[in-house]
């Protein structure tokens, strides 16, 4: 299903990240990024669910090496035309995340957006996430409760306070992820992912402790440092997101 779902939206999701490496977005997601990891010495980065390639795209450079998977052929082919048009060299292949090809201690940093929503097996994700770091190894992950409201009412009574506030202030309709009438195919996902009525990301958390992960951060809302107000008011997306840093001892 989510194989599918990924290939079926491939062109639209490259166009939004071809339009964001045009923008500011680069700039303040290599500050981001570069807050957290060490800069200073050569990296072998791994972007899991690289998509498009924005990652990469941004990434790159004589000192990092940055590797992209996904399991869409999709996401892998636009992922390649856009580092090529851009002239970038990383390399994109198709690995799942879950049970990956590479040696173990491969890489010194993983980097991860917008994926872990989707993983069959989280947990397994993590365990290979964790044999594929190097010692003192740096995990950033990227993630959102879409579909949290549907399933806590302290989500559900959040998610109808800010869909007002956007309806009244600016007269817009917030995104209902999950909802059956709106959206049925992303209902019937919903209902199929592990972690959909998980309470995230404080599950993420003790399931990566539980690996052994040392977690150092969990940012909320972390999207305010990358986009504007208006920015954030077009989107009309106001499901939580969040930032998690674990790093391998």
């Amino acid at each position: 299903m989510i194989q599918s779902f990924w290939n079926k939206h491939a062109q639209g999701y490259s166009q939004l990240i071809r339009s964001d490496l045009q923008s500011n977005k680069v700039e303040k997601w290599q500050h981001f990024i570069f807050d957290e990891i060490d800069n200073t010495v050569s990296l072998n980065i791994l972007d899991i669910g690289t998509g498009p390639g924005f990652f990469p795209a941004i990434l790159t450079s004589d000192t990092r090496k940055v590797t992209g998977i996904d399991l869409s052929d999709e996401m892998i082919k636009v992922a390649k035309e856009n580092l090529k048009k851009l002239g970038i060299d990383a390399t994109i292949i198709k690995q799942d995340c879950q049970e990956t090809d590479f040696q173990e201690a491969s890489f010194d940093v993983l980097i991860c957006r917008n994926l872990v929503w989707t993983v069959p097996n989280p947990e397994k994700a993590y365990r290979e996430w964790y044999r594929l770091l190097k010692p003192n190894g740096q995990l950033l992950i990227f993630d959102g409760s879409w579909y949290s409201h549907h399933f806590h009412e302290d989500a559900k009574k959040r998610f109808d306070e800010k869909a007002k506030e956007l309806q009244e202030k600016y007269n817009l309709i917030a995104h209902n992820y999950g909802d059956k009438t709106t959206d049925p195919e992303d209902f019937d996902m919903m209902n199929a992912l592990y972690l959909s009525d998980k309470r995230r990301p404080e599950w993420d958390k003790t399931c990566l402790e539980n690996i052994g992960f040392t977690v150092t951060k969990i940012e909320e809302n972390y999207l305010d440092r990358i986009l504007d107000e208006q920015e954030k008011q077009y989107r009309t997306d106001i499901a939580p997101v969040f930032f998690i840093k674990a790093i391998k001892k």
